[in-house]
């Protein structure tokens, strides 16, 4: 009998633990249990651009990162990338400021993304030069990995992101 091989899921957390709830992909990612068989777990940092390059030869991607969404600290929500696209490109910054949603363009136009991506974004609460995440920050990090935990024990889609939370939500504004 044959047996299916897992699907290549990358679960990649960004931004920087030592600006404080910057840091929330990293802890989230640390705070996971053990992975099942074909996931790997990175801590991507800010990569910019470079994002692109962790994404390639996935089928499947869980990305975890701090978002500007007006909600409350520690607020959680699941995006897909095409609520990034719906940003107003001048509030981007320049290529030099390139986030999340210019490098999923780029990869995009390279063809190089996986088929499905899932973004998790976290309401952060300060941001600034300080290690270590506010209690609210904190106190969400459970319950969001039950979340990713339960996402990698289902067979992934074959259409790309959440799409009916698009119409419903605003674009968040990823840190």
């Amino acid at each position: 009998m044959m047996t299916k091989a897992p699907i290549a899921t990358l679960v990649l957390a960004l931004g920087n633990p030592l600006r404080g709830d910057d840091g929330v992909g990293a802890a989230v990612l640390n705070a996971l249990p053990d992975l099942p068989p074909g996931v790997t777990g990175l801590d991507g940092g800010t990569p910019g651009l470079g994002l692109v390059l962790s994404l390639r030869g996935y089928d499947r991607a869980i990305i975890v990162d701090a978002a500007e969404m007006g909600e409350m600290p520690g607020t959680w929500r699941r995006f897909s990338p095409d609520c990034l696209r719906a940003q107003d490109p001048d509030l981007r910054g320049t290529l030099h400021d390139a986030g999340l949603a210019e490098a999923l363009l780029l990869g995009e136009a390279l063809r190089v993304l996986p088929s499905e991506i899932i973004i998790f974004g976290i309401q952060p609460g300060e941001i600034g030069w300080s290690p270590g995440l506010t209690p609210a920050v904190a106190a969400a990090i459970p319950d969001l990995c039950e979340a990713i935990m339960s996402l990698l024990a289902i067979e992934p889609r074959q259409t790309a992101g959440d799409s009916h939370r698009k119409a419903s939500m605003p674009a968040p504004k990823l840190m």
